[in-house]
């Protein structure tokens, strides 16, 4: 059987959800099948890992990067396209909103056969002002154009993305994104790592593991956060990973006298190991796709107090596995986060209610699965 050539492209392998997925698909599908590549805009923290897996199969892209550079965007775009064309690249599929614009237009013009894009979260969102929404909008739509199969993580995406007239029906396949279910399921529920890293955390844990970016909204969490604090002496917050808005993060919970009960721990090498020790997870985002986080630590037991934007409600379910509010909202999602830490039994309740609930559909088999039927289809360009 002839391999299919397959590009998989993202715009930079920092840690993330997309990210993740990327190279898993780009080291899981199956050799006999797929001549995978995977490349990505160099400098990502999941560059070492990538080349240890993929070896010479992992690409790195000159001059591709997350800011609008108009020069070195367009000549990102010239290298991909003749990097698709000298390989003749039978399918090209794309991760993330630079990487999704870039890796299309590329394929486009290299008359790829098979273009395949994947909506981790659409490059739109409720919290733009109206033009800015509305050119994203009219981008996705041509985009869309331009691509056989759109790939999303969460049903709400595809009937978001219909209600906008954004591609057609038949266009779109549900793939959830995938994670090491096994690995996070097996994670014996202890505060042993926490306390390597905190020695002096207090017995209760509300932790959050995100970047710290405008959309996880890590300045909500620490606003949540002192709205709980003021009521107990018992609970430490705890954030795991990094980003543009730790400085900002921390001045907040130094200004509200939270120095000392917010901890920002940056990235962690095993972070399942900190999360096992979390009483809540709390995730306050303005907007998401699915998050890769929610079946992780569902599948560890720890209840989940967050957003109800986008996929949240097809992984969180509303008193089963945690409560969902709606974004901006302090108050409620702090009343849920107190409700949590003083309901021992109810924490129980939803703690076993998140470990049962995750379902094979999250894992990465399915995933490579799917993945490799869509490349398999076949289907006319608009």
């Amino acid at each position: 059987m002839k391999t299919v050539k397959v590009a998989v492209i993202v715009t930079r392998l920092d840690l993330g959800g997309a990210q993740e997925v990327a190279l898993e698909t780009a080291a899981g599908l199956d050799p006999d099948r797929f001549d995978v590549r995977l490349l990505a805009g160099p400098g990502g923290q999941l560059d070492g890992e990538a080349a240890q897996r993929l070896g010479v199969r992992f690409v790195p892209v000159p001059f591709m990067v997350h800011p609008i550079r108009p020069h070195k965007d367009l000549a990102a775009l010239l290298w991909l396209w003749l990097y698709l064309l000298r390989e003749r690249i039978s399918v090209v599929h794309t991760h993330s909103s630079k990487a999704g614009l870039l890796g299309r237009l590329a394929a486009f013009l290299a008359r790829t056969d098979t273009v395949v894009h994947t909506v981790h979260g659409w490059s739109f969102n409720d919290f733009q002002p109206a033009p800015v929404h509305a050119a994203f909008v009219f981008l996705e739509r041509g985009l869309a154009l331009l691509t056989r199969h759109l790939v999303v993580v969460a049903a709400s995406l595809r009937d978001k993305g219909l209600l906008l007239r954004i591609g057609s029906p038949h266009r779109y396949t549900l793939v959830r994104a995938a994670v090491d279910l096994q690995a996070w399921r097996n994670t014996p529920r202890s505060k042993a790592a926490l306390k390597r890293v905190l020695p002096r955390v207090r017995p209760r844990v509300v932790g959050v593991i995100a970047n710290l970016k405008p959309q996880k909204a890590p300045l909500d969490f620490v606003r949540i956060a002192a709205e709980v604090c003021r009521g107990r002496k018992d609970v430490d917050f705890i954030y795991v990973g990094d980003g543009p808005l730790r400085p900002q993060a921390q001045d907040l919970a130094a200004s509200l006298g939270l120095s000392g009960r917010v901890h920002f721990l940056g990235w962690q090498r095993e972070p399942r190991l900190l999360a096992a020790g979390f009483d809540v997870f709390l995730l306050p985002s303005l907007h998401e796709g699915l998050p890769c986080v929610f079946p992780q630590v569902l599948s560890l037991g720890v209840p989940v107090v967050a957003s109800q934007v986008d996929g949240a409600s097809e992984a969180v379910k509303e008193g089963v596995n945690g409560f969902l509010c709606q974004p901006r909202d302090i108050e409620a999602m702090a009343d849920r986060v107190g409700r949590l830490l003083d309901s021992p039994a109810l924490a129980r309740k939803l703690g076993a209610g998140a470990k049962k609930g995750v379902d094979a559909e999250f894992g990465i088999a399915a995933m490579l699965a799917k993945t490799g039927m869509v490349y398999a289809s076949q289907g006319g360009m608009s």
